[in-house]
């Protein structure tokens, strides 16, 4: 063999790959190109193998030499997707694995990557087309069952889904992933203690797996045995891979806290964090002092909701904790509190508001109200979660709000988060009626928008 034969020195990179010697492959693929620098399968077998150790940047360099020297090389197109997918540039990633896909029809692993790809970014028809056409001219392929699955899950399918994953299981059983995912689609379709014992079966199989940790905690929670829901929901943080927040102090587990501080720490979104302060006036009632860490935007609201608690925005402007600076003898993360107060059904208050809106901002909100001379006010939001939350399944189109719209009688007004100008517009003028849009003034104010909503 010649020394400068860049074919040669491919061909024994493929061989060194199969057998799983990958530094020997390595060095093979960098001889190629080093003698052939316009050699596409050279450039892109070093692409993947610099890919696989981490080296993303020079994969990239690789991979875009190999399609300057041939534009049409799906495998290629097929390495710079998982490269940009790997980035977290998705539409990108979509669009060269949708160019692999084109060059090269029997290039199916850019067909389900493009599949999956899309339905990351909410592109959920196009998605589901792809997965139907990847699952034509690959009837066995699991991964494509599975994520189909998670595709008609999101978009809520879920009779549909658990027949994807049900497929998936039949083409390889005691596929942990598959086995928990079936469980999400039968706790939507309401058959709970089916979903449990897939959650169970996934965890015999492979102890602390996060997914069906965190899901069958919710499970027995959505099941109304608390109890046992809260106590595995205890195991969020380390099931989502996520550090809970600290001050150094001792976890609050239910000793008694007569004349003791406790420290309580936010987690999760807003949302989450204000449904978990519905448990603060009890911890507040057996406790020598209370300290509420939370999201800054609810400092004010908390402070006068929570009076006897000391209330702190949990990060400064320098991004300390200020709560750390309070010696604390306990501390909890907020979304434990029902753990200690939320035992049973019966355990929940029969009271009204704990959150209380600033009465003098309450009074100008109202003043406002009453000066349109409607009987009745009513705030609407069309929009909620993100794409990594179902967000999908919690949102709906704003003109679908038209027909209630009509109402004789009513005054309308959007509490939607961001701006949202121009479909306001749109709607008011389809409606016939002015739509009134406080957010305008209240921003990202939460403590004005509590305000907004007592007064309507």
């Amino acid at each position: 063999m010649r020394h400068d034969c860049a074919e040669a020195h491919f061909l024994r990179g493929e061989i060194h790959a199969a057998l799983g010697e990958n530094e020997d492959a390595l060095d093979c693929y960098q001889l190629a190109v080093h003698f052939s620098p316009q050699h596409a399968p050279a450039q892109t077998a070093l692409a993947e193998a610099l890919l696989e150790r981490g080296s993303d940047v020079d994969a990239e360099g690789a991979c875009r030499q190999a399609l300057t020297a041939s534009p049409g090389f799906a495998r290629a197109w097929f390495c710079l997707g998982n490269i940009l997918k790997r980035r977290g540039a998705l539409a990108e990633a979509a669009d060269a694995y949708c160019a692999a896909w084109s060059h090269d029809r029997t290039e199916t692993r850019a067909l389900e990557q493009l599949a999956f790809v899309l339905s990351r970014l909410g592109q959920y028809e196009n998605a589901g087309e792809y997965f139907r056409t990847l699952l034509d001219v690959a009837p066995d392929s699991c991964r494509a069952h599975h994520n189909f699955g998670l595709l008609q899950l999101e978009t809520g399918y879920p009779a549909e889904a658990l027949a994807s994953f049900k497929r998936a299981l039949q083409l390889q059983p005691e596929t942990v992933e598959s086995i928990t995912c079936a469980g999400h689609a039968l706790r939507d379709l309401g058959r709970i203690e089916e979903a449990i014992t897939c959650y169970d079966q996934a965890l015999a199989l492979r102890p602390g797996f996060g997914d069906a940790l965190a899901n069958r905690a919710l499970a027995f929670l959505n099941n109304g045995d608390y109890a046992k829901g809260w106590t595995e929901y205890e195991h969020r943080f380390a099931a989502g891979g996520k550090q809970r927040r600290s001050v150094g102090a001792p976890v609050w587990r239910g000793e008694p806290l007569q004349g003791k501080s406790v420290v309580v720490l936010s987690e999760q979104g807003v949302g989450d964090e204000i449904m978990f302060a519905s448990c603060l006036p009890d911890l507040i009632a057996v406790a020598g002092r209370v300290t509420v860490a939370c999201e800054p935007r609810l400092t004010e609201l908390f402070r006068r909701s929570f009076p006897t608690a000391v209330v702190a925005p949990r990060e400064s402007a320098e991004g300390s904790t200020p709560a750390a600076s309070v010696a604390a003898d306990f501390e909890i993360s907020i979304g434990s509190l029902p753990l200690r107060f939320r035992p049973s059904a019966d355990s929940f208050p029969r009271v009204g508001a704990y959150l209380k809106a600033d009465p003098d901002k309450c009074k100008r909100w109202r003043t406002l109200c009453d000066s349109r001379g409607s009987r009745l006010h009513v705030g609407i939001a069309w929009r909620g979660g993100t794409l990594r939350n179902r967000g999908y399944l919690r949102s709906m189109e704003a003109q679908q709000l038209l027909p209630l719209m009509r109402r004789q009688g009513c005054s309308f007004s959007s509490l939607q988060y961001g701006n949202h100008d121009a479909v306001l517009k749109a709607m008011s003028e389809r409606a016939g009626i002015e739509i009134h849009n406080p957010a305008q003034e209240t921003g990202t104010d939460l403590d004005e928008l509590a305000a907004v909503i007592s007064a309507l």
